[in-house]
């Protein structure tokens, strides 16, 4: 991953800046749901606040959540821009801006918290998030997600899936792992902890700067070196590359 120095600057300062939800007293529950296909597509950009993304046994999406702000005018600027169809979701947030980058804390802030349930199959072709984690769970499409201030949590993926953080620990855990599935998970300041099913198949190639890979699986190394981490699990059906600048990669196997 490749970040520009005053990205992370400006990120480190906006992650610094912005109000949680628990702290902004004016708040508005919403929801809905939309008949939605078992391989429809999920797109969600967002500013501040965490994301829940949850698979469930109905051709259906529910977009529900809350929006939190510092004051009863600001809580009425934060517009949500959600367009659905059967074949596509697509979700904006656009919060009302400040009236300078140094404004004082809370000032004209909001925060837009969401817990969506799509079917399991659907594809998550993208969430974008400044500041915020992100939660996946039971989703067996493919998963794109990055989030710049937050962590990135992941249960019983089954599909190509490719996560990013700048500042946060990215965690993924998997039910089952494909023929030709790919897997790529990238933070800078955070570890990287993997999942995997007994019996995993991946070609992994991990990398570190500040830190260290441990892998608690059998794999066969191939050309190791001290930051890096090149081998085989299992019969390498499928791909997993990690890195990580400051942090330490973790390969677990799992239970099933």
């Amino acid at each position: 991953m490749k970040i520009p120095t005053l990205l992370l600057i400006a990120a480190a300062l906006l992650g610094a800046l912005s109000a949680q939800a628990k702290d902004l007293p004016f708040k508005e529950p919403f929801s809905q749901t939309h008949a939605f296909d078992a391989n429809g597509a999920l797109r969600l950009e967002n500013v501040n606040g965490q994301v829940e993304v949850r698979a469930w046994d109905r051709n259906e999406i529910l977009i529900e959540g809350e929006k939190s702000a510092a004051t009863e005018e600001a809580l009425k600027h934060i517009e949500l821009e959600i367009n659905v169809s059967n074949e596509k979701a697509d979700i904006r947030v656009h919060l009302p801006k400040r009236s300078g980058f140094w404004a004082s804390k809370g000032a004209n802030s909001g925060v837009v918290t969401f817990r969506i349930s799509v079917p399991a199959t659907a594809q998550i072709a993208k969430i974008d998030s400044v500041n915020g984690n992100i939660l996946l769970e039971g989703l067996r499409g493919s998963v794109t997600a990055a989030t710049v201030n937050g962590r990135i949590t992941s249960h019983s993926l089954a599909g190509d899936v490719r996560l990013n953080s700048v500042n946060g620990t990215i965690s993924a855990q998997f039910g089952q792992v494909a023929k030709g599935q790919s897997v790529s998970l990238d933070t800078v300041n955070g570890g990287v902890v993997v999942e995997v099913p007994k019996d995993a198949g991946f070609s992994v190639h991990c990398s570190v700067v500040n830190g260290r890979i441990n892998c608690g699986v059998p794999i066969t190394l191939q050309g190791t070196g001290r930051h890096d981490l090149n081998g085989t699990i299992g019969d390498g059906r499928a791909s997993l590359r990690a890195a990580t600048v400051n942090g330490h990669i973790r390969i677990d196997g799992g239970k099933s």
